[in-house]
């Protein structure tokens, strides 16, 4: 009895050894994005022996951010790549992207979900922000000296 115990849990975890055999794409955090354009990097691990070529796909679940092409990159063996996915903001807000990879067109591996916060008007808001503070410091800076002269002339 204890045999057959032993089998049927080798049986059963045949299955997630054959897939740990495989590149598969390392979970990451949350990704805020502050730009217009900008590019999402996602970890991709190959633990086999031989190098693989794998072909990155992302997926938005909202208008608010497009995914403007698969990346595809060579991943060495017993290791991992990072590959960036060009992406496009078109509205601020919360949006999950799902992401896939695939060895000769096959899909390997789980889909994975990335949370993405886009706030690609901050950007915009900063440098308007910098401005606005610069010729403010400016015009003090004229006035002030325009006014020290004059007391001296007088």
């Amino acid at each position: 009895m204890k045999r057959f115990l032993a089998v049927l849990a080798a049986l059963m975890l045949l299955p997630s050894i054959a897939s740990a055999s495989e590149p598969s794409i390392v979970p990451g955090s949350n990704i805020n994005v502050v730009a217009r354009d900008a590019r999402i990097p996602v970890t991709v691990a190959n633990p086999t022996e031989n190098d693989v070529e794998v072909t990155v796909t992302a997926i938005s679940n909202s208008f608010r951010l497009e995914v403007l092409e698969p990346a595809v990159l060579v991943i060495p063996a017993q290791s991992s790549a990072v590959a960036e996915l060009p992406i496009k903001a078109i509205a601020n807000g919360p949006v999950e992207i799902s992401v896939s990879i695939s060895v000769n067109d096959v899909q390997v591996g789980d889909v994975v979900v990335v949370e993405v916060n886009i706030n690609y008007d901050i950007e915009l808001f900063l440098l308007v922000t910098f401005g606005v503070a610069m010729f403010a410091l400016i015009v003090v800076g004229v006035f002030r000296t325009t006014s020290r002269l004059r007391k001296k002339l007088k």
